[in-house]
C-alpha cells in the first residue's frame, strides 16, 4: 500500500532538511527530471488524438508560409 501523499510530504521535508547544499541541488534537478517526464507523457497522450495531431501539423504547416501572430501579439490579446 503507497504511503499518504501528506505523510510522503512530511518524510521528504524531513530528508531535505538534513541535505548539504549539493544534495540539494541535485535532488532538485532529479525533481525538475522527474516533472518534465510527466509533462512529456501528457503531451504524447494529446498527439495520440488525431485531430489534435491535424491541428498540431496545420499549425506548423501555417507558421512556415508566414502566418500567424508573434508572441508578444498574442500576449497583449490575452492580457487584454
Amino acid at each position: 500500500m503507497a504511503a499518504a501523499p501528506s505523510r510522503v510530504k512530511q518524510r521528504l521535508k524531513s530528508v531535505i532538511e538534513g541535505l548539504p547544499s549539493k544534495k540539494l541541488a541535485q535532488l532538485l534537478d532529479f525533481a525538475e527530471y522527474l516533472k518534465s517526464r510527466e509533462d512529456w507523457a501528457a503531451t504524447r497522450e494529446l498527439m495520440r488524438d488525431p485531430a489534435m495531431s491535424r491541428d498540431v501539423e496545420e499549425g506548423r504547416t501555417q507558421a512556415a508560409r508566414g502566418e500567424g501572430r508573434s508572441w508578444k501579439d498574442v500576449q497583449k490579446r490575452v492580457r487584454g
